[in-house]
Formats: C-alpha cells, sequence, structure tokens
C-alpha cells in the first residue's frame, strides 16, 4: 500500500509541467485579443445582462476602463448624493439594449437583411458611444473647451462623438482586435468604419472630410438605435433616463420596455426604412420626451448644479496655461487640446481636479485653479457661486435675446453704478432651453406608428388623434444671474437690475416669481398691483328663496 501511495504521488517533471494551466496573458497587452465566451454583468438597473465576447474585447482596454473615472452627471453630484454613477454602466447598458432591439428586429422581420455583422456592429456602436468625454461629461465638452478657445479666438466645433469614434479606431489597432475578436466574428474593416458612423447617427454630423458608406437605404433604419437624429428615440435615453432617474431618486412614468416590444422597421411616408411603434404607445412616447423634459428640469439643470459647474470650468480655464498632459512622442498637452491627441486623453478623467490640486503644492501659478476646487470641496461655508434669479423668457421674446455676454451688457446697463464695476468682474449670465429633444418642435411628430390592422403600414399621429392634453409648446427659455462672491450688496444689486431689466425687457409691470423668492414685501406690492379694480355695487332682484335642506341627521348609515 506504502508503495502504491509513493506511485501515486510522483510525477515526471514533464508530466508536471503538462498539467498545469499555462499563464493568462494580460488582456490590456498590445497583443490580440482573443474573448472567447460571452460575459455577464449585474448591472443596477437591467439585472443580469449578457455582453458579446467581441465586446468584452473592447471592454478590457484601458481606454473603456477610463470611463470608470467619468462621472455620469457630471457636478450633478453635488446636488444629488446618489448620482455619483459611471460613464461605464451606462455604456454597458446602452450595448445590452442596442442588441436587444436589433435582435429583436432581426427575429420578428427575417425579410429586413439584418446580419451577424450588423448586430455585432450595433451592440459595438451602443458600447463606445461615449468613449470621447471628458473629465465630468458635458463640462467639459460643452463648457470648457469652448470657453478655452473661445480666449484664443477660436471658434470650436469639436463634439465628443467624433472622439468617440476615432477613440474606437485607435482601441481596434492598438489592441489588435482584427486579428482577435473581431476576425473570430467575421468583422472587416468596413465593419469599424460603419460603427464610427452608427456613433455620429447622420452624415452631417461626421467630422469634415469624413466619406460617409452607410449599410444602404435598405438598413437605414439601423442609425436610429444608439443615436437617432430623426426624432430622439433611441436606446441611449432609454438607458439613462433610467438610471439617472433611479439615481436621483426621481420618478419617471414611461415605460421601455413596451417601446422595445413595439418596435418594427417599416417605409415611412417619403419610403425610408424607419423605426416605428405601434399606435397604441404613442402616450408613451410622450411620456419618454416628458421624462427628458423632467429630468433637465429637476436635476440636469439645477441652479446649484449649474453655479458648481461653471467653479469647475473656471478652475479648468484658470490651469489650462500652466498644467499640461504628456501626450504622443512625450509632448506637453494642455488641456483644451487632450482631445486632439488621444495619448493625452487617455489620462484625462475626473480626477484631474485632484491632480490639480496636488500640483499647485509645488506650482503657485495653479493656486487660483485649487482654490476654485476648495471651495467647491467647503460649499457648507457659503463659498459657491451664488445664484441671484431665474427668469423663464417668453418664446416670441427669446428670439431677440442676445449670447451669455450680451445679456449681461443688457443687464448690467440697469445696476446701480455704485456696484457697477463689482458687477461687471463677478456676474455672469447663464442662458439655456429645456425642450423634448428637439428645441421648438414636436418630436413625437417625427415618429412613426404602424397601424393595429397592418403593421407594414405606418402613419404620424396629430395632437388632436392622441389627446386634448398634448402640450401646445414644447421649449422653456431661461436666463440666470450669477454672482461669484457671498456679498450681500452686490447680490442685491444684482438682483434689483434683474429685475429691472425684466420689467424693460419683457414689459411686465410686477415682481416676478424669480427664485430666490421675492421678499414678503415685494409680494403684497405685487398683489396689490394685480387686484382688479372693484366694481361699484349692483342693486339684485328679489328672487324667490330656495326650500330648505332636509335633515337627514337622524338617520344612520347601514352596515360597516
Amino acid at each position: 500500500g506504502e508503495i502504491l501511495k509513493g506511485m501515486a504521488c510522483h510525477r515526471e517533471p514533464a508530466q508536471e509541467m503538462a498539467s498545469s494551466p499555462p499563464p493568462k496573458r494580460p488582456r490590456t497587452d498590445g497583443a490580440a485579443q482573443h474573448a472567447a465566451k460571452p460575459k455577464v454583468f449585474n448591472d443596477s438597473i437591467l439585472k443580469h445582462i449578457e455582453l458579446h465576447p467581441a465586446c468584452i474585447a473592447v471592454v478590457d482596454t484601458r481606454e473603456f476602463q477610463r470611463l470608470r473615472r467619468l462621472k455620469q452627471l457630471g457636478p450633478t453630484e453635488w446636488v444629488f448624493p446618489g448620482a455619483t454613477h459611471q460613464r461605464f454602466a451606462h455604456s454597458i447598458g446602452v450595448s445590452y439594449l442596442a442588441g436587444r432591439l436589433v435582435e429583436r428586429l432581426q427575429r420578428n422581420q427575417p425579410d429586413l437583411g439584418i446580419d451577424a455583422r450588423d448586430v455585432l456592429c450595433v451592440k459595438l456602436a451602443g458600447l463606445c458611444h461615449d468613449l470621447g468625454h471628458g473629465p465630468l461629461s458635458h463640462t467639459y465638452d460643452g463648457k470648457f473647451v469652448k470657453k478655452a478657445w473661445a480666449k484664443r479666438g477660436i471658434k470650436s466645433d469639436w463634439c465628443h462623438e467624433h472622439s468617440s469614434a476615432e477613440i474606437f479606431a485607435r482601441v481596434v489597432e492598438r489592441y489588435g482586435l482584427m486579428r482577435g475578436a473581431f476576425a473570430t466574428y467575421g468583422l472587416r474593416d468596413d465593419d469599424v468604419h460603419f460603427v464610427q458612423e452608427l456613433i455620429y447617427g447622420d452624415e452631417a454630423d461626421a467630422p469634415r472630410g469624413w466619406t460617409w458608406r452607410g449599410r444602404g437605404a435598405e438598413k437605414k433604419f439601423l442609425f436610429e438605435i444608439v443615436s437617432n437624429h430623426r426624432n430622439g428615440i433611441d436606446v441611449d435615453k432609454l438607458d439613462y433616463f433610467e438610471r439617472d432617474s433611479h439615481h436621483c431618486n426621481i420618478p419617471i412614468s414611461f415605460d421601455s420596455e413596451r417601446l422595445l416590444m413595439h418596435a418594427r422597421a417599416i417605409r415611412d411616408e417619403d419610403g425610408v426604412m424607419t423605426i416605428a411603434y405601434a399606435e397604441k404607445e404613442v402616450w408613451n412616447v410622450y411620456h419618454l420626451f416628458h421624462t427628458r423634459f423632467n429630468l433637465h428640469k429637476r436635476a440636469y439643470q439645477h441652479r446649484v448644479a449649474h453655479a458648481i459647474q461653471e467653479m469647475l470650468c473656471d478652475a479648468l480655464l484658470e490651469a489650462d496655461d500652466y498644467f499640461t498632459l504628456e501626450g504622443a512622442d512625450g509632448a506637453a498637452v494642455r488641456l483644451s487640446d487632450a482631445m486632439h491627441d488621444l495619448d493625452a486623453y487617455a489620462q484625462l478623467s475626473d480626477t484631474v481636479f485632484d491632480l490639480i490640486k496636488y500640483e499647485a503644492r509645488r506650482d503657485p501659478r495653479l493656486a487660483k485653479a485649487a482654490a476654485l476646487i476648495d471651495r467647491v470641496d467647503r460649499r457648507s461655508a457659503g463659498l459657491l457661486y451664488q445664484h441671484v434669479g431665474e427668469i423663464v423668457v417668453p418664446k416670441e421674446h427669446e428670439v431677440n435675446l442676445p449670447d451669455e455676454a450680451g445679456l449681461l451688457e443688457s443687464i448690467l446697463r440697469h445696476a446701480d453704478k455704485e456696484q457697477l464695476e463689482n458687477l461687471r468682474t463677478h456676474a455672469y449670465v447663464d442662458k439655456f432651453s429645456i425642450n423634448y429633444g428637439m428645441k421648438d418642435k414636436n418630436p413625437v411628430d417625427s415618429v412613426c406608428f404602424y397601424l393595429r390592422e397592418d403593421d407594414t403600414e405606418g402613419r404620424r399621429l396629430r395632437r388632436d388623434q392622441v389627446s386634448c392634453m398634448v402640450p401646445n409648446q414644447f421649449v422653456e427659455y431661461y436666463v440666470r444671474l450669477y454672482v461669484r462672491e457671498n456679498l450681500p450688496e452686490l447680490k442685491r444689486a444684482a438682483k434689483a437690475a434683474l429685475l429691472d431689466w425684466e420689467r424693460d425687457y419683457l414689459g411686465r409691470s410686477s415682481d416676478s416669481a424669480i427664485a430666490p423668492s421675492p421678499t414678503k414685501a415685494a409680494i403684497s406690492r405685487s398683489n396689490s398691483l394685480q387686484k382688479p379694480p372693484r366694481l361699484p355695487a349692483v342693486a339684485q332682484p328679489d328672487l324667490p328663496r330656495p326650500p330648505p335642506k332636509a335633515d337627514f341627521g337622524h338617520f344612520q348609515a347601514a352596515g360597516p
């Protein structure tokens, strides 16, 4: 027995080596990736979802992992503490929903000719559509870059979708995906080009000089899945509406599941292939667009979140000349130019604010930027930029509104002369609109609905065919005034100037309901101005009195 036991335990060195598993190659090296099987993610919104192996090969790269360090809602987390979710989870969710929709169309409508390559391209576009975002998402690409370039006298036409497509192509080349996971599933170079076009969404939004190839007129509807420029209904919104509302604890009323279940690709009245929905889902579609309006009204455009966004944008502007990133060939790249050097951009995330504060300890030129970031961290001490007031501008007046700089000058013409110079230094205007997604148009007018009796025929539905409660206006315009210092005299002067500007510009003869609310004295004065004049008493004819009411108090209701 001892001999057998010893023989069983003894192995030759060659046998030992053959039985041990080969060492795993790191997934983030430059060699070709071979994702062998899908991966399941436990998502807080979509629950357990599965991603295609080719998508996993992209997820496991440095460029995609960077999305873990980009907040989905930027500075909104300073107002809604739960809104700390990242672009990483959102991008995975969009890829999953894009796959569900395109696979449903493929399964239910085989005549559409959707093949496996089309399906995988749509999934990859959903996964990579936000790779090009910068720090705090829209704070970087919607505010900072435009202001930084304007200081240099240049108008920037850059948008994050352009960088998203460029980074995707870089990932494919850098990690050898065409020799690995992409080749395994039959993807070719023209499919990479197609994924980039799906990210752009429309030929008009592609970069200058881009050669648009598309996928043929019969598959034009594929461009409406990830980034729908026709009416705005796409899986990107289906994901972030639910994800953002969940983390902000703002309830929503539309049902994305029903929309996905009732989606079909048909020809519209012009013969263009488009994604349509069942007629009975029209009210659900209206609720979807109202959800967009509601999230902007309550969260995205929150007055305090906007104040913090402006402070962090000012911090980046202060640091732009002195804080650089290492780009290609070791070149020093400014923050506002990083999106044009992908080596530098790969290092840029929300952590840049911590890095600025750290570098300011050694470089005094970054002291102003670090001080602004510190003021945001200590917001309870009254150190934030101060919101003075907000005015909702009627649609008929909006067309004549100048830009933010012109608005500030217009408002300051009504300012007290003693505070005028201080206001020029510390005041700024925030001008924005909230709409249903297509400026002043009703996006549902661009949605095709198929008939109950024939799901191959579609039409548009007029408002009067839907409900009497459909809104007549689909956009609101706002003018907000802020000051950069919490000085009572400065705020009083700014508010008085704003009210005087409103009376002159809008023709209002009383104090408006701007926030913060007017004082009790102002409200009383406003009410007295709005009271209708008392009419002289008029003698009333004698009318017969109604019979007395019966008293049923002594009866008791039967039963519980």
